[in-house]
């Protein structure tokens, strides 16, 4: 069974591309898009249009309700029933998209075992709502050799590393050695991994055009039925970018739909950066990538 993993940033064109693969290889996709999963959030994810989907058989779309947590955890459990469906069917799987810890499961452990009592929960809470330096604080006291390991400014990786330690009894360096062994989910594989991505001048106009497509598909109009569905009790569901400027501008009763365009195109730009970083500094990824060219102007990311 192959394992062929697409990704690159938002907007380069890894939609297209995993279909023609999927085509070419007698494969199934699985999305690896953290805001693809919910029902109902389709416009402002670019879900493949319903055509795509009878051509190829897809997998982790439209598996949670917009107001329902889901993380990679949860990705990881459907991700791994996915991949046995599609090799008890003797296919091959391609993967695709560009969320960061869905797509780094396919590579390594991103998810420990680590039972965190209810009680340490609870007293990390605490400890957070009295800001990042406590929980920093905090951390140092029984971990001195976090700071350098982990970013003491991020508190939600900051609590998260307070709370296993405080499970285990183990420092942070003791606890990244044992995760580094923990073995990839998926089991034993070598992933064929394609990265995207387009020149400065090409993406932003592609940004520009997906934005208006959406805009006039209907975003404004989706967003409101997710606002009634309980968009705005997840976090992840309404920090998705296009959803998070829509729900801003629904609620400020604003009707310049072009100040909302521009908001979402800045946006997305910078996602895209983002992307980028996080491509180049996870070394995970280095040994596996295959630069591709796309639709005949992509360049190469690393």
């Amino acid at each position: 069974m192959r394992v062929i993993v697409i990704s690159g940033p938002t907007c380069s064109g890894k939609t297209e591309f995993a279909i023609k693969t999927a085509i070419e290889n007698g494969a199934e996709i699985i999305s690896c898009d953290s805001v693809q999963v919910y029902r109902g959030m389709d416009i402002g994810s670019a879900k493949a249009s319903p055509q795509d989907m009878e051509r190829v058989r897809h997998h982790l779309i439209d598996v949670a309700d917009v107001s329902e947590k889901f993380d990679v955890a949860n990705y990881v459990e459907l991700a791994k029933k996915a991949l046995s469906d599609i090799a008890k069917r003797g296919k091959n799987a391609v993967v695709v998209g560009g969320s960061g810890f869905y797509l780094k499961s396919w590579f390594c452990a991103v998810a420990d075992e680590i039972d965190v009592s209810q009680e340490i929960k609870l007293r990390c809470q605490r400890l957070a709502a009295e800001g990042a330096q406590t929980l920093a604080q905090e951390l140092l006291k029984i971990s001195p050799d976090a700071r350098g390991l982990i970013d003491l400014n991020n508190p939600r990786r900051t609590q998260n590393a307070l709370q296993r330690c405080m499970a285990t009894g183990k420092s942070v360096s003791e606890l990244l050695d044992r995760f580094s062994k923990l073995p990839c989910p998926y089991g034993d594989f070598t992933p064929e991994f394609f990265l995207l991505d387009r020149p400065d001048a090409e993406m932003s106009q592609r940004i520009k055009l997906r934005t208006k497509s959406m805009l006039e598909s209907g975003l404004v109009e989706e967003t409101r039925g997710l606002i009634r569905l309980g968009i705005k009790s997840n976090p992840a569901a309404r920090n998705a970018i296009g959803y998070k400027q829509a729900i801003s501008y629904i609620e400020s009763g604003r009707c310049d739909i072009e100040g909302l365009a521009d908001e979402i195109e800045i946006q997305t730009m910078s996602l895209v950066r983002r992307q980028r970083k996080f491509f180049r500094t996870q070394k995970v990824f280095q040994k596996y990538i295959t630069p591709v060219k796309s639709g005949g102007a992509t360049e190469p990311l690393v």
